[in-house]
């Protein structure tokens, strides 16, 4: 349980400390946009050879959802292994799904570390069990 709590007998509200450890799972993000960028090669923080996309999607609205507010981008990071399978005809404008976990870059904006890349018309909806 998180979030703000009050203290036995009244007092001001105080703020529970941030886990230590992530629980597995927790981080994990999947985006749906278009490819905004020829697809470039690039180097991990660790070495490995990637691929990266940059994704753009449009933002609502926040006062009037049904208005378009403005088109925002992210950077999908695939290994080299993913982007051979998923990537190698992907151009520029084209649907793409993406997902895994997000990671900080120092001195950039965080990127998706992709464990899936979608390319195309988005997969068939999968229904969950108990829904109707």
């Amino acid at each position: 349980m998180g979030g703000w709590r009050c203290r036995p007998g009244g007092g001001t509200p105080r703020r529970e400390p941030f886990p230590e450890s992530t629980p597995p799972g927790l981080n994990h993000l999947v985006l749906t946009g278009t490819l905004s960028a020829k697809p470039r090669q690039a180097e991990s923080p660790r070495g490995t050879a990637v691929t990266i996309l940059r994704l753009a999607y449009p933002v609502r609205d926040p006062e009037r959802p049904q208005y378009l507010w403005t088109w925002a981008s992210y950077e999908v990071e695939v290994h080299e292994t993913l982007a051979d399978r998923s990537v190698r005809d992907l151009g520029v404008g084209d649907p793409v799904l993406a997902g895994g976990q997000l990671s900080e870059r120092v001195g950039r904006r965080g990127v998706i570390v992709a464990d899936i890349v979608h390319s195309g018309a988005p997969p068939p909806r999968r229904f969950l069990i108990g829904e109707a």
